[in-house]
């Protein structure tokens, strides 16, 4: 019975630890890209970059040093570098190229066609074949023009996850704060 409690135990508490380790606060450096939200002050997704988090204020700095209660901020984005848009544009051009190929294919079959064809499994084989290569060909030309976009990559960071905190030291107490993404 013991076993089986233990065994009940940690086939608990494993999921949770491994939970707990994935909230783990990082902090949020001074110089760091954010992009905030504070209907209050009229602000939509202001790009600034995070100065220091005082107490209930977070202060960034836009065009000017902007100081934000926590409270009144509804979203706060940190910049996570670019990203290319590689596999949108593949299916982009592979779908644009398989429509081409498929069209032209339909039509050319068609006009040979007209005073009947012999075997139309090999018509419908040619448009199958000629489809895929346009697909293919499309997709090629897609992925190579996604690589040239780029984009850039934002993460929310949640507020509930915003974190300050009083830590002692032996001359008095220092202000810590941390935010997990």
């Amino acid at each position: 019975m013991n076993k089986r409690i233990c065994l009940a135990a940690v086939l608990f508490v494993l999921p949770l630890t491994t939970a707990v380790a994935q909230q783990q606060p990082l902090p949020l450096d001074p110089g760091a890209r954010v992009r905030i939200t504070v209907p209050d002050l009229g602000i939509e997704e202001q790009a600034a970059t995070f100065q220091a988090l005082r107490g209930d204020t977070l202060v960034v700095m836009a065009d000017s040093t902007m100081y934000c209660l926590l409270e009144s901020i509804t979203r706060i984005d940190v910049y996570r570098g670019q990203k290319s848009r590689v596999g949108k544009g593949a299916l982009i051009g592979g779908i644009a190229g398989a429509a081409v190929s498929l069209g032209i294919s339909i039509w050319f079959v068609a006009n040979d066609c007209i005073d009947g064809c012999g075997e139309t499994n090999e018509a419908a084989l040619g448009v199958a074949v000629v489809t895929v290569i346009g697909g293919g060909i499309g997709a090629g030309i897609g992925a190579g023009i996604g690589a040239l976009i780029k984009t850039d990559r934002w993460e929310e960071v949640p507020l509930d996850q915003i974190r300050v905190s009083f830590l002692p030291r032996r001359d008095g107490f220092a202000l810590g704060f941390s935010v997990a993404f």
